[in-house]
């Protein structure tokens, strides 16, 4: 089956995974402003863990129906899902200046 992205990611399975995606991105930024093993830190540890295992559930399906194996991926510019040789991207939000 062929992938169109952007009738996938307006699919609920879709629009979830974007939204798990975003939530890690978010959990793991946030981590940035406690200190390490803090209770506030640990809270956003947590959080990124459980998107982390969203996600690889996500990855599962997305190549098992589409045949594609995207990657999560995350710099000070951008973040989103992208294939290993970073050619094909799923999704990429810019972050804000």
């Amino acid at each position: 089956m062929k992938l169109n992205k952007e009738k996938f990611l307006k699919t609920e399975v879709g629009s979830e995974l974007k939204n798990c995606i975003i939530a890690w991105d978010i959990a793991l930024e946030s981590r940035k402003k406690y200190s390490f093993c803090s209770d506030e830190y640990m809270r956003e540890q947590r959080v990124a863990d459980q998107c982390g295992i969203q996600w690889s559930v996500y990855k599962m399906v997305l190549l098992q129906f589409f045949g594609v194996e995207y990657w999560f991926t995350r710099t000070d510019e951008y973040f989103g899902l992208v294939t290993e040789d970073g050619e094909n991207w799923l999704f990429k939000i810019e972050r804000a200046a």
